[in-house]
């Protein structure tokens, strides 16, 4: 997948990429994007959180 790069060298990177394609969605400017995409990256975004939650 395309996030294996981001993943080991810069997850936080990955983070706030995923997070601003997300607001991009939230403000109606990329309608193209189907659901499933959208759950991946919601995932990847939520994914740092959960590793800071259990800390």
């Amino acid at each position: 997948m395309f996030t294996q790069p981001f993943d080991s060298k810069n997850s936080w990177g990955l983070r706030d990429m995923t997070e601003r394609l997300l607001e991009v969605n939230q403000r109606g400017l990329w309608q193209s994007v189907n659901q499933k995409m959208l759950e991946k990256f919601q995932a990847i975004a939520l994914e740092p959180e959960g590793i800071i939650e259990n800390l």
